[in-house]
């Protein structure tokens, strides 16, 4: 079982001003949650702190029940995806797909093995089978997102973080990989926490979407039960005016006979 647990997390920085503030948030073993919001609503603080990359000013992050506030990010035993592909240009597929098992010391790192069986296992779920030998350069961006994706999940992580991973696509390619990583978690179950500011994005991947606004939690529930019943304006507005909009816009375009 891997649940997440912010307790009261709030994030303020030097200068006074409070990212995050007293978030109540857990994630059950297995589900996939979006944190949906507006540009600097707080969604990517809330992950860099379970990530390890920002300080807790106060209040407590739980992972499988461990307190992990003043652990480094490399001991929560997490997968991360940003918006940058962050591979290595001059290794091919299979060395950036390997790059962290090969990098581990001491009793963490794998037989070389088992870190090709991994490989390989990984490059199979990715569909990247054909594409170990290539670098980068040589792939689609799709591919490319897929190789992120796979290097995160190559370490068996507890909980998969990702952060508008998506941004950099062109919006065919956007479509084809959210169906890519709602199969995968489908196929792996991994307890999942996925940034987004795009509804659509959001609607679709999620078994539960958080909303944010201003650091503060706002809404939380399946994609369908926040549409339906939002709380408050902003949510009202954020959330179902935007779905509404988009839904009358193809209506207008391509209207029913």
């Amino acid at each position: 079982m891997v649940e997440v647990r912010y307790e009261s997390v709030t994030k303020q920085y030097e200068n006074g001003f409070e990212a995050v503030k007293g978030l109540d948030l857990k994630i059950n073993d297995g589900e996939f949650l979006v944190l949906l919001g507006p540009s600097g609503c707080g969604k990517s603080t809330t992950l860099r702190m379970l990530a390890g990359l920002e300080d807790v000013s106060a209040g407590n992050i739980m992972i499988d029940g461990a307190k992990v506030n003043d652990l480094p990010p490399g001991a929560r035993e997490l997968g991360m995806v940003f918006q940058s592909y962050a591979l290595y240009p001059h290794m091919s597929i299979g060395e950036n797909l390997s790059f962290g098992l090969r990098m581990a010391k001491g009793d963490n790192r794998l037989s070389d093995e088992e870190i090709v069986k991994r490989v390989q296992e990984t490059a199979k779920l990715m569909e990247l089978e054909d594409q170990l030998d290539k670098k980068p350069k040589q792939l689609s961006g799709g591919q490319r997102q897929r190789v992120a994706l796979g290097r995160a999940l190559i370490r068996q992580p507890k909980v998969l973080l990702m952060d508008e991973p998506l941004s950099n696509l062109d919006a065919e390619l956007r479509h084809q990989m959210r169906a890519e990583i709602r199969r995968l978690h489908e196929a792996l179950g991994t307890t999942t926490v996925y940034v987004t500011h795009d509804q659509i994005e959001a609607m679709t991947l999620a078994d539960r979407i958080a909303i944010l606004n201003q650091g503060e939690l706002q809404q939380h529930g399946a994609p369908l039960d926040v549409y339906n019943n939002p709380v408050n304006d902003f949510v009202k507005g954020f959330l179902c005016k935007h779905i509404d909009e988009i839904v009358e816009t193809a209506n207008n375009l391509f209207p029913k006979e």
